[in-house]
């Protein structure tokens, strides 16, 4: 076998079934999951079987499921959280590893986090790209866990990007590159380096512009604080997945994230993620993502 694929999307059954009776302010139309305004294809997004055949076909151990961006909803209810997750535990197989969602501004996020851990259910988990201030609650669950915890590109808000499929061209790089800075800048590696944060789309633009910012901790730019960190070290303790569609922008992530710390990850089933997997790259890496994408089954005392 040639390992695991740690980015794939499905949508969770429950919120299918929630959208054809029109709840959550989702619904169904013309074979498609409307949610907020955003058209999601169903087909295989919504065919955990097609997925099976996916990892058949690559010759994989397996793969790991988040729910597609457009799922996360941050400014949602806690109980569409719950919605999310008892899908996802229903997806869940041998070979199909699930990432919980978590309600990250609700009170509540750290507790969920822990609860979710202790059902030995769920493999880590997937986040968006929302601000992260006051996050500390959060992150203190996850280091504790040493969770796995999938860093995937929400919608940027830029108007400028809605011609010529820019919001997914550029705006999905800079917004996963606006993650990792969040993280960097605000010391999180360094003060929670329990979690195993991976940043797909190998990681977006970090790699292109990490000198800069180390530049500018070294320049003392305003509103920059000290941490304890140099950047290289930071994103050392990165894990990102090889989707660049570039040989040379791959060879950039071996060097700056460490080879050791470059996983396979395809995006299935969407457009713009592979149409294979590489096997070399999957079967070097495989111990290493089998490892970080285990399900988590771990109690937190205190949160």
């Amino acid at each position: 076998m040639a390992g695991w694929d740690v980015h794939t999307h499905l949508i969770p059954p429950t919120v299918l079934a929630a959208a054809h009776r029109g709840e959550f302010g989702l619904s169904v139309d013309s074979g498609s999951l409307v949610v907020d305004g955003e058209r999601l294809p169903l087909r295989r997004l919504a065919d955990p079987t097609a997925l099976l055949h996916w990892i058949s076909s690559q010759d994989l151990d397996g793969a790991v499921v988040s729910v597609p961006p457009a799922l996360f909803r941050y400014d949602a209810s806690i109980e569409w959280t719950e919605l999310v997750n008892q899908g996802l535990r229903e997806l869940a197989t041998p070979q199909l590893r699930v990432l919980a969602h978590l309600p990250l501004f609700d009170p509540a996020a750290p507790s969920v986090a822990a609860g979710l851990a202790s059902e030995g259910v769920f493999s880590g988990f997937a986040l968006g790209t929302p601000s992260y201030a006051g996050l500390d609650p959060v992150w203190r669950v996850l280091d504790a866990l040493e969770a796995f915890t999938l860093i995937h590109p929400g919608h940027s808000d830029d108007k400028r990007l809605d011609s010529f499929y820019l919001s997914n061209l550029l705006g999905n790089p800079y917004e996963t590159g606006l993650a990792a800075a969040s993280l960097v800048f605000a010391d999180v590696p360094g003060r929670f380096p329990g979690i195993r944060f991976c940043l797909c789309h190998g990681g977006g633009v970090t790699a292109a512009v990490a000198g800069r910012w180390q530049r500018g901790i070294d320049q003392d730019r305003p509103g920059i604080q000290p941490v304890s960190l140099p950047v290289a070290e930071a994103l050392r303790r990165f894990y990102v997945d090889d989707l660049v569609h570039d040989d040379a922008v791959l060879e950039l992530l071996t060097k700056t994230f460490g080879p050791e710390r470059v996983l396979a990850g395809s995006d299935w089933p969407f457009p713009m993620g592979s149409d294979e997997v590489s096997t070399v790259r999957a079967s070097d890496r495989s111990a290493a993502a089998e490892v970080l994408t285990r399900p988590l089954a771990k109690e937190v005392a205190e949160w």
